[in-house]
């Protein structure tokens, strides 16, 4: 048996294979879903192999200044910090109505540190030092990827290139979807 606390109310789950499980689909339930997932993970795909090809060519400012592996590295390293503290930010705000004794033998880490966040308004200062964090991180992840003036990439037309590297969206979509929606 598994608890779950909802609105204040626990709810009893039974995982034993003699009751049904329940399949969910978590939107792909027509085939406009999966069309859907599948241009948003080519979006995201060639978003992600543009940038990483600007950084391979030496057409960042990180990669131009210092090398181009450093700033690929810095790049990803900072793409996983930002999950990590977009993550941790949603336990931290979603946690503290729950009782805490619930997770206390499962989770014992998250209990203590919750024990510590939720108490007094250490929940607030945890959230204003976050948020100058993820500005530190989006400028650092900026100056390894975005692309200097007039980059070109893989032979790609100019009116890709314009979509994708000088309106920014190729670095939105891969900031975006894989260091901050994803782990939120």
């Amino acid at each position: 048996h598994r608890f779950c606390r909802r609105r204040r109310r626990y709810h009893r789950f039974n995982m034993s294979e003699e009751h049904e499980v329940v399949n969910h689909s978590h939107g792909t339930n027509t085939p406009l879903d999966w069309i859907r997932i599948a241009v948003s993970l080519f979006l995201v795909g060639f978003s992600i192999v543009i940038v990483l090809a600007l950084i391979a060519t030496g057409n960042t400012k990180l990669a131009q200044d210092v090398h181009p592996a450093a700033a690929g590295v810095i790049l990803w390293a900072c793409i996983i910090w930002m999950s990590m503290i977009e993550g941790g930010q949603c336990s931290m705000v979603g946690l503290p109505p729950i009782d805490r004794e619930l997770y206390k033998e499962s989770h014992p880490i998250t209990y203590k540190i919750c024990s510590w966040g939720h108490k007094g308004d250490n929940l607030d200062r945890y959230l204003m030092g976050r948020q100058f964090m993820v500005i530190f991180v989006n400028f650092t992840i900026s100056l390894a990827g975005a692309p200097l003036a007039g980059a070109q990439v893989l032979g790609l037309p100019s009116w890709i290139t314009a979509i994708f590297l000088d309106s920014g969206i190729a670095m939105v979509l891969q900031n975006v979807v894989v260091g901050q929606l994803t782990s939120q």
